[in-house]
């Protein structure tokens, strides 16, 4: 697959990328291959969409992740007052994850957001 893509989108692919290669090789346009983890939460049928509890977990869990931590509050902020969040959902991938304390800990102290699972 990763080949098909390379070839497909030349200078565009970056495998499994650590944050230094990020900043030197990405583009707005790039895409980014990593492993996938399994029992993720899934988009309405979809197809390249992501949900937003497993995006909200990721932001804890990836070692990249595509915002800086202070913009996270601001961001999870929106996301909760815009769209409807599976709370349930986010814990159980959290859990899959092992970023329960990250992510619980952070609504806790971070934000406004009262969560009602944990």
């Amino acid at each position: 697959m990763f080949s098909v893509l390379f070839e497909t989108f030349p200078g565009k692919v970056l495998l499994r990328p650590r944050a230094l290669e990020m900043l030197q090789y990405g583009t707005d346009e790039g895409i980014i291959i990593d492993r996938l983890v399994t029992e993720a939460p899934k988009s309405g049928g979809e197809p390249y969409q992501v949900p937003l509890e497993k995006l909200i977990v990721d932001l804890f869990a990836n070692k990249n992740p595509m915002l800086f931590k202070g913009d996270f509050p601001s961001a999870i902020e929106m996301m909760f007052s815009k769209y409807r969040i599976d709370q349930v959902a986010m814990l159980h991938y959290a859990q899959r994850r092992n970023k329960v304390k990250a992510v619980f800990g952070f609504f806790r102290d971070q934000t406004t957001r009262e969560l009602l699972v944990q």
